[in-house]
C-alpha cells in the first residue's frame, strides 16, 4: 500500500502539488531521525533512503521545465534530500542534491546562467537561501572560484553579482540575517548560530585553523540549539558534518 501511494504521488500527470511532495519527504526524513534517536539505525537508514527516492523522482521530473523564478522554492526539498542521502550512506546522491541546493538557492537552474533573474527571491531576510548555498558549497568542497551576490558594505541595500569566495557568501548570509532581525524575525536564531561553526570548519579546510577549534564550535552549536522549536530541522546538520568530515569532527 505504501509503495502504491508513492507511485501514484509521483507519476506523470498526477495532481499532487510541490508542497505535498515536500511534506512527504520531510515526513520520511523526520521518521528516520526519530528511529536514529531510538537506536534503530537500520530502520532510520531505510526511511532516509525513502525520502531521497521520493525527492529524486520529483526534482528530476520538474527540472526540465523549472524556471529561475521557481528554483528557490525547491531549496528546502533539495537540502532535505541531500541530508537524507548523506545519512543513509548515499554520498554520491548527497552531492547531487547539494549541487541542486547550491544552484536553486542562487536562483539558478542549470548553473550556466549569467546571474539570477530575481536576486530578491534568493536574498531572503531570514538568510535561509544564502546559508543553504554556503553549506552546500562547503559540502561540495568548493570554497572559491564562483560568482555570488555580495553587499558592498554593511549599509548597502542592494547586492552586486561578482566573483567571490565562501567568505563573501558567509558575509552575505550574515547581512540577510541582520536585515531579518531588524524586520522582526526571531525564529531563525539557529541560522545565526551555525555561522561560527561553518567559519571554524572553513578555517580547517583552508589550512588556517585547528580541528580542535572546529570540534569545540560543533559542541557549542549543538548545545545552543537543543531547546529550539526547530531542533528536529536543524540537528541533522550536526549528524551530516560528522559523516562528511570525520577527520575533523570525530577524531
Amino acid at each position: 500500500m505504501k509503495q502504491q501511494s508513492l507511485a501514484n504521488l509521483t507519476k506523470p500527470g498526477s495532481s499532487d502539488t510541490h508542497t505535498r511532495t515536500e511534506g512527504l519527504v520531510e515526513c520520511w526524513f523526520s521518521l528516520g531521525l526519530y528511529n536514529h534517536w531510538q537506536g534503530e539505525e537500520e530502520v532510520a537508514q531505510a526511511n532516509w533512503a525513502q525520502a531521497v527516492s521520493l525527492a529524486q523522482i520529483r526534482v528530476e521530473r520538474d527540472l526540465p521545465t523549472l524556471t529561475s523564478k521557481d528554483a528557490p522554492s525547491y531549496v528546502w526539498l533539495a537540502r532535505t534530500a541531500a541530508l537524507a542521502a548523506a545519512l543513509s550512506g548515499q554520498e554520491p546522491l548527497a552531492r547531487t542534491f547539494f549541487s541542486y541546493t547550491e544552484r536553486f538557492s542562487t536562483g539558478l537552474v542549470t548553473g550556466h546562467e549569467e546571474r539570477p533573474a530575481d536576486p530578491g527571491a534568493v536574498l531572503d531576510s531570514m538568510g535561509l537561501h544564502p546559508l543553504s548555498r554556503v553549506y552546500s558549497l562547503i559540502r561540495l568542497g568548493r570554497l572559491s572560484g564562483f560568482h555570488g551576490l555580495i553587499f558592498p558594505d554593511a549599509s548597502s541595500d542592494e547586492a552586486v553579482w561578482v566573483q567571490t569566495n565562501i567568505h563573501g557568501l558567509i558575509a552575505t548570509a550574515e547581512h540577510c540575517l541582520a536585515t531579518g532581525r531588524r524586520e522582526g524575525y526571531k525564529s531563525f536564531a539557529s541560522e545565526s548560530r551555525l555561522i561560527p561553526l561553518l567559519r571554524a570548519l572553513v578555517a580547517v579546510l583552508e589550512g588556517r585553523g585547528a580541528a580542535e577549534e572546529a570540534r569545540k564550535a560543533l559542541v557549542t552549536y549543538e548545545r545552543s540549539i537543543r531547546d529550539m522549536s526547530d531542533f528536529r530541522h536543524i540537528y541533522p546538520v550536526v549528524l551530516d558534518l560528522k559523516v562528511a568530515f570525520p577527520v575533523v569532527f570525530t577524531a
